[in-house]
C-alpha cells in the first residue's frame, strides 16, 4: 500500500473514529478534512478499506478475538464451556447478562462505530465532485453491504435498535428503537441497491477482500431466509452456488479457511504483521483451559469418521482429562500468513438453499443441497422424503458445518423457536426465554432518554 493510502486511512479512522458513542454525543467534524479525504480515487478507496482494516485491527473486536461475536454467543448458546474467571464472559455463559457489563456495552459500540464510518463514506462519496462515476458505485457499494451486515448482528443480538443512516449528531443523539421489521426493511434495501451496482469480481483482485455482488447475494440470502422468504432465499443462494467457476466447496475440509480459498465468498486480511486471525490465539488450547472449550453437547454431536472432527476440532490432555477446542484455525502468531478470518463461504449456502428447499416443500433439493455438506465431510448422503425430515437434519448439519463462526448457533437456536426447549435443558437452571436478546447498554439509555430497555433486565 502506497503512503497516501496510508495516511489518507489513518486521516479517516481519526475522523470516523474519534466518537465512542456516536449516538448520543456530538461527534468531531472536520469538514476540511473530510473534504480531503474524499477529493480523489486514491484517498477516497483508502477511506473505505479504512471500515475493513478496523475490523481486523485487534484481538478485542466484534469480529475476532477474545470478545467476538462467536465466542460471546457460543457461549450464550450451548456450543462453548467457559473456563474463565472473567465475570463479564460469565454472564453471557450463565445468560444473565447486566445492562452495565462492559463487553456487551463494547459489541454495541463497534457496531455502531461500523455504522458511522459507512455512513461516513457515504456522505462523502455523495458529496464529492472529484471522484470517478465507477468508483463512486464501487465504493458506495461496498460502504451499503458492511452497514447492512452492521445491522444484520445489531438486530439479531438487541431486537429493535436504533437506526442510524447519517453522522449527523442533532440526528442521532434523538433516536428512537426502529422495529425489527424496519431495520430487516433498511438492510434488504441497502443490499438491493449495493448489488446493482457492484461487480461480480473483487475489486481487490485475486483477494477476496472486499465485497462484491456474491457477498451481498449470500447476505441477502440469509436475511430472506431469516425473514422467511424462501423462494427469494433459492434465487440468492443459487446465483453464487451456480457460479461454480469462482466457487467450490474445499474437497479438503483443511483447506476451507486458508486465505482465498475456493469456498470464500468473503474474508477479513490480517493488519497486524505475522498475525493470521485472533480466533486462533484465543481457542487453540496448549495448556490447561483458561478461556473456552467446545461443549460435550456439541462434541456429541458428531457422527464417527467426521473429518469435520478430525479437522476443525483440536484435543488437549492432562491427566485423565481430554479438552476440545474450534480448530478452524490453526495459525497462531507469529507465523507466516496463511489464514484469513471467514466471513461468508459457500458451505452456508447450500445449508441456506437446501433449509429454503424444505419450507417450499421440495425435500429432495433440500437432500441434495445437504449431501453436499456431509459428503464433504466424509459421511453417508441422506434420503429424507418429508420437508420436517429435511429441516432437521439440515438444522443438526448446521450446528456441526458452522459452529464456532460468527453465532450461527445462537441465532438459529432463535430464529427456529427451538431455543427455549434446548437451553432450558442445557442451561438449566438458570435459563429464561428473556434472554435471547441481550440488553441495550446502560450508558446509552442515560444518554439517550428515548431508549427503552429489552424486557427482563
Amino acid at each position: 500500500m502506497t503512503k497516501i493510502y496510508f495516511v489518507a486511512i489513518l486521516i479517516f479512522l481519526q475522523l470516523t473514529t474519534g466518537c465512542k458513542k456516536f449516538l448520543t454525543v456530538k461527534a468531531p467534524q472536520d469538514q476540511l478534512v473530510s473534504q480531503i479525504v474524499f477529493s480523489d480515487d486514491s484517498t477516497a478507496t483508502a477511506a473505505l478499506i479504512g471500515v475493513y482494516q478496523t475490523l481486523c485491527s485487534h484481538k478485542e473486536y466484534f469480529t475476532s478475538g477474545n470478545k467476538s461475536i462467536t465466542l460471546l454467543t457460543g457461549l450464550s448458546a450451548d456450543e462453548l464451556d467457559n473456563y474463565s474467571g472473567n465475570f463479564n464472559l460469565e454472564e453471557f455463559y450463565h445468560n444473565n447478562i447486566s445492562p452495565i457489563n462492559n463487553i456487551n456495552s463494547g459489541i454495541w459500540d463497534q457496531l455502531y462505530e461500523g455504522i458511522y464510518q459507512c455512513n461516513s463514506v457515504l456522505e462523502g462519496l455523495t458529496g464529492s465532485l472529484s471522484i470517478a462515476t465507477n468508483l463512486k458505485q464501487q465504493l458506495s457499494g461496498e460502504a451499503l453491504f458492511l452497514r447492512a451486515f452492521f445491522y444484520f448482528y445489531l438486530v439479531n443480538l438487541y431486537g429493535p435498535v436504533p437506526m442510524a443512516l447519517t453522522t449527523n449528531y442533532q440526528v442521532n443523539d434523538t433516536l428512537h428503537r426502529s422495529s425489527v421489521e424496519t431495520i430487516y426493511d433498511q438492510i434488504i434495501n441497502d443490499l438491493l441497491r449495493a448489488r446493482q451496482i457492484l461487480e461480480d469480481e473483487y475489486a481487490s483482485g485475486a483477494e477476496r477482500i472486499r465485497a462484491n455482488r456474491s457477498a451481498v447475494n449470500a447476505l441477502l440470502a440469509r436475511i430472506y431466509l431469516y425473514r422467511h422468504y424462501w423462494r427469494r432465499s433459492v434465487a440468492c443462494a443459487s446465483l453464487v452456488i451456480n457460479r461454480s467457476d469462482k466457487y467450490k466447496l474445499c474437497p479438503q475440509i483443511e483447506d476451507v479457511f486458508l486465505k482465498n480459498s475456493s469456498e470464500a465468498i468473503l474474508q477479513l486480511q490480517p493488519t497486524l504483521p505475522l498475525y493470521n486471525t485472533f480466533d486462533a490465539d484465543v481457542f487453540i488450547l496448549n495448556s490447561y483451559p483458561t478461556s473456552v472449550t467446545c461443549s460435550k453437547q456439541l462434541i456429541k454431536g458428531f457422527e464417527s469418521f467426521d473429518r469435520r472432527m478430525s479437522g476443525w476440532i483440536g484435543r488437549f490432555t492432562t491427566g485423565h482429562d481430554t479438552f476440545y477446542f474450534p480448530y478452524k484455525y490453526k495459525v497462531q502468531a507469529p507465523n507466516v500468513v496463511r489464514e484469513y478470518l471467514m466471513l461468508f463461504r459457500l458451505g452456508e449456502l447450500y445449508l441456506v438453499r437446501g433449509e429454503a428447499y424444505a419450507q417450499l416443500g421440495m425435500p429432495d433439493s433440500a437432500t441434495a443441497d445437504l449431501n453436499m455438506i456431509r459428503i464433504r465431510a466424509g459421511l453417508q448422503p441422506m434420503q429424507l422424503a418429508s420437508k420436517e425430515d429435511a429441516l432437521q437434519a439440515i438444522n443438526k448439519e448446521r450446528q456441526l458445518e458452522l459452529f464456532a463462526e460468527w453465532g450461527h448457533r445462537w441465532l438459529d437456536l432463535k430464529r427456529t423457536g427451538m431455543i427455549d426447549q434446548t437451553l432450558g435443558i442445557h442451561k438449566s437452571p438458570w435459563w429464561k426465554s428473556s434472554a435471547t436478546l441481550y440488553p441495550i447498554p446502560q450508558s446509552d439509555i442515560i444518554l439517550n432518554p428515548h431508549l427503552t430497555q429489552n424486557a427482563g433486565y
